[in-house]
């Protein structure tokens, strides 16, 4: 048996000039096959997803900022290729936009004229493709005519435009307090989407997938030809702060999934968790270099902490939790009928610790993070881990929620008594839900379509119900520090390694209801 053709189509093909001998070629039939190769161009731009693929890295200074040359595809396709580094003021009006664009670009760019400086706030800066006419060549003049030879463009030149969008940044993100503090944090996590996943498994069945802050912003103002760089706070008179993060992402596959599962399986997911570890180990050595790290609470300056990550820290004041790990190194003496118990840092001996001990009392106040004062109350101190047990850790955690620093703190501080589950105390149904949702920041999201059953509020009396009591953990966090880097320190203290960064890893708890099965079982 062999195969046979069921039918073809041609509707709206792309066309291409037919190249033969004795044909007369207008501007037009160039034009055509010239928009064709780009429109080629820009559907493979979509198939291999839109991102930076390399550079494109903004930087800040008082007025000014520079983004550096690089390479990028916008969701539309078009590439944005940046030569040479540029610099953009933001304090100086009347600065000149690009003219309109060529016949040949899939996107519309600003028409010529003027702007003025941009006013006081958050922003995204973005880039999208823009074309320009340079040039002049003279035109053919009809034989026998007496008319004057006219001239036309000569060049249809590839550029870059940038765009600042003014960003809708609340008082609050996920229910946090925006502060002068933590702007920079919480800004990022609203750019991330943080409050709308928070809700991902109420319903993933009719979850919105476009989820991020910025997929709320105007069609008009950030449309499929901008490629997002960065995000800024503008005080009107200098930059506060820039952050690449917030929204760089590297290139990301197009999403084929079912719309609502696409928070659960999309490429864009996992990047937007890459790029959430990555602001915050950025965010983390601006604060190094600015000489804060010692001093610096983590409540105070990040509102939500990524659920794993790691800190540079200040090796002298590592000092009492490794005095902790050596009381704790050797196993305690047994009774010949009991079973002994290793501690998990017992593969650094006493003699390793003791000698790791010594050498740090000798420290001068170095640079880094203080976990007493960092985390305060948020963490709680787990000793050592392999490099191979953090990488894995770590890759876990992209798609995890973060940590709310301020309600942990809070919920630390509180008094440890349960609520009340007396008949006395009884509420209704209505008032339990409503206890829930605010506990659970539960929301109704956006239902795209309804394939499946949506549960809606039942009108009828029910009995009532007693509010559930609720147990504070008192660590959201676990930090350790990391047995390669220790080991590699003890060297370099001791004259017989090269220098080293002291960083310690830490990991958002996971908790097991209690009353509940894991799903893994044992056989014999």
């Amino acid at each position: 048996m062999t195969s046979q053709l069921v039918g073809s189509s041609f509707a709206n093909g792309a066309q291409l000039p037919n190249f033969v001998n004795g044909r007369l070629l207008a501007a037009e039939d160039l034009a055509t096959g010239q928009a064709t190769l780009l429109k080629r161009d820009t559907w493979t731009g979509q198939a291999a997803g839109p991102g930076i693929v390399s550079g494109l890295w903004a930087t800040a200074a008082a007025t000014t900022i520079t983004v550096a040359a690089g390479l990028g595809i916008t969701p539309s396709g078009e590439p944005v290729s940046l030569t040479a580094p540029v610099s953009l003021p933001l304090s100086i009006a009347g600065i000149a936009a690009t003219g309109a664009s060529g016949s040949f670009t899939a996107c519309a760019t600003a028409s010529g004229g003027s702007q003025t400086a941009i006013s006081g706030g958050a922003y995204l800066l973005t880039a999208l493709p823009a074309c320009q006419l340079q040039g002049q060549a003279p035109m053919a003049v009809t034989p026998g005519s007496d008319t004057p030879v006219a001239c036309t463009a000569q060049w249809e030149v590839a550029g870059v435009q940038f765009k600042a969008i003014p960003l809708p940044l609340g008082t609050t993100v996920n229910s946090i307090g925006v502060t002068a503090g933590n702007l920079r944090n919480l800004l990022a996590h609203w750019c991330f989407g943080t409050p709308q996943l928070a809700r991902l498994g109420n319903d993933p069945f009719n979850f919105n997938p476009a989820y991020r802050g910025i997929d709320q912003l105007a069609a008009t103002h950030l449309t499929p030809c901008d490629l997002p760089l960065c995000v800024f706070y503008w005080d009107a008179g200098t930059i506060t702060f820039i952050d690449n993060w917030s929204v760089r992402r590297r290139v990301t596959r197009p999403d084929v999934s079912a719309a609502s599962w696409s928070a659960v399986v999309a490429d864009q997911r996992s990047a937007d968790g890459e790029a959430r570890f990555l602001q915050f180990q950025d965010q983390i050595l601006d604060l190094v270099s600015a000489g804060l790290s010692r001093g610096t609470v983590a409540a105070n300056v990040f509102g939500l902490l990524p659920p794993a990550g790691f800190l540079p820290v200040a090796l002298d004041r590592t000092v009492g939790d490794i005095a902790d790990l050596y009381l704790t190194a050797a196993p305690a003496a047994a009774a010949p009928s009991e079973t002994v118990i290793y501690h998990p840092i017992d593969i650094l001996s006493t003699d390793v610790i003791g000698l790791l001990h010594a050498q740090l009392t000798q420290l001068v106040p170095q640079s880094g993070f203080v976990p007493g004062t960092f985390f305060g109350t948020l963490a709680r101190f787990g000793g050592f881990l392999t490099w191979d047990v953090i990488d894995f850790a770590l890759r876990q955690s992209y798609c995890l929620e973060p940590v709310a620093t301020a309600q942990a703190a809070a919920a630390a501080a509180a008094p440890s008594a349960t609520a009340s589950a007396a008949p006395a105390a009884a509420a209704s149904a209505s008032s339990v839900l409503r206890t829930l949702a605010s506990t659970a920041r539960i929301e109704t999201p956006a239902i795209l379509r309804t394939p499946f059953p949506v549960l809606q509020p039942v009108l009828a009396p029910v009995t009532p119900v007693a509010v559930p009591p609720v147990s504070r953990p008192q660590a959201l966090i676990t930090y350790y520090y990391v047995t390669e880097n220790f080991i590699g320190a003890l060297n370099a203290l001791g004259g017989t390694g090269s220098g080293l960064t002291p960083y310690l890893f830490f990991v958002k708890n996971q908790y097991w209801p209690p009353k509940t099965l894991p799903p893994l079982v044992t056989t014999s």
